[in-house]
């Protein structure tokens, strides 16, 4: 990943999907909150800041977690960066959110694997909040990304296609991995997740929805 491309491309969902998912976040006051696939930790910080602590962060692209690494310290004490999953994150977070991850999993099992850690890893009550680009959508032109996917494709999971992300003209090439919505739920209830929420973000109004935001539950939990 070109990982100063993606940061500096000026994605819109900082200003149609961070503000929705911070006030959804903040409105249920969580102790404990992770943001799983942190890139830079921006996000992390800004919900640190405004929640007064309680945040960790996950990031496994190396080139992303050093940013992250350099951002948060410089507010020490801000934003706790953790290690690779395993079970001392069973049952520690009220609120984990996935920005623009869940398209970067390229295998059914790796959805399964990691949807599936993240749900052990809820306290009673807590929620997964994951927002992704909408999958019914792939082929339109949005403000800042579009795609070659083809959407005569739409219900062949897994496959592989090329995003351009930022300002016409100044974009950044990614590869993510298209999963239907059909199969996006099918995968989080297999790991464990049941749906309590669903939030479309649309680019400007009268436009399709850009960005999608799913809210989960464990299975036999309240969220």
């Amino acid at each position: 990943m070109d990982a100063e491309g993606y940061i500096e491309c000026g994605d819109n969902r900082d200003e149609i999907v961070f503000p929705w998912l911070c006030d959804f976040i903040l409105a249920r006051k969580p102790a404990t909150v992770l943001d799983f696939g942190c890139g830079d930790a921006r996000f992390a910080l800004e919900i640190s800041r405004r929640l007064g602590g309680g945040v960790s962060a996950y990031e496994r692209d190396p080139e992303m977690l050093a940013r992250a690494r350099r951002r948060i310290g410089c507010e020490p004490g801000s934003v706790e960066l953790l290690p690779p999953p395993d079970a001392s994150w069973h049952g520690r977070f009220d609120a984990i959110f996935l920005l623009g991850v869940w398209m970067c999993w390229e295998t059914r099992e790796e959805c399964l694997t990691i949807l599936g850690h993240l749900a052990r890893s809820l306290r009673p009550g807590g929620v997964v909040i994951a927002s992704i680009t909408h999958p019914c959508f792939r082929d339109r032109d949005f403000a800042t990304y579009r795609t070659d996917f083809d959407m005569s494709r739409y219900m062949e999971n897994g496959v592989l296609f090329r995003v351009a992300i930022g300002q016409p003209g100044a974009e950044t090439p990614v590869t993510d991995t298209h999963w239907n919505l059909a199969e996006t739920f099918n995968q989080a209830l297999e790991a464990g997740l049941t749906p309590i929420a669903v939030r479309e973000h649309a680019d400007a109004p009268g436009r399709p929805p850009s960005w999608l935001s799913l809210v989960f539950a464990q299975i036999g939990g309240r969220g």
